[in-house]
């Protein structure tokens, strides 16, 4: 009986502990993503990486994500390496190239990040984002003209994604701060 009992608590011991609840993916990751919560974005991306088994766009997206958190965080060296993966295992991954972008950006390397926002546009000419992005940091350098006309686009970009909406709001202030 009492080895029944022991049976038992082992058993719902392994079942509900956290590591054992479920098994992380690559979409739980994305999820991850829309949170707040860099720390746990990084667990979760870390933890699908770690289990393997990925490949293509799936493990470019996965690393893009990762990278996200450590951008967010201000982990900027480890964020260009997994944007840099990303980029390596998809080169059309626009997200990896804007977020990249990001990155140099944040460590005042502003030749870099036009140019990964440059082959983000490459990729997606109508990546809200990235023309938003490239006018920051044009802004940042002192050429306030091409920051206008990149927020300008961006204002023109009918993209429905959130990033897009995002983006277009982002630029209409920054354009604000400007004086149009």
């Amino acid at each position: 009986m009492r080895r029944l009992g022991l049976a038992a608590l082992l058993t719902a011991f392994a079942l509900f502990s956290p590591g054992t609840v479920s098994a992380q993916t690559p979409d739980d990751c994305y999820k991850a993503g829309l949170q707040d919560d860099d720390n746990e974005l990084i667990r979760i991306c870390t933890a699908v990486l770690e289990k393997g088994g990925l490949e293509g766009n799936i493990l470019s997206t996965t690393l893009s994500n990762r990278g996200l958190g450590y951008l967010r965080s201000g982990q900027y060296d480890k964020a260009i390496i997994d944007f840099s993966e990303a980029i390596l295992i998809n080169p059309k991954n626009p997200f990896a190239f804007d977020n990249r972008g990001d990155a140099w950006r944040e460590k005042k390397n502003f030749d870099r990040a036009l140019a990964d926002y440059n082959e983000a546009l490459a990729i997606e000419p109508t990546f809200t984002s990235s023309l938003l992005n490239r006018g920051i940091t044009y802004e940042l350098a002192g050429d306030k003209a091409k920051a206008r006309a990149d927020y300008e686009a961006a204002l023109n970009q009918k993209g429905d994604r959130a990033i897009d909406k995002w983006a277009r709001e982002q630029a209409k202030n920054r354009l604000d701060k400007l004086g149009r």
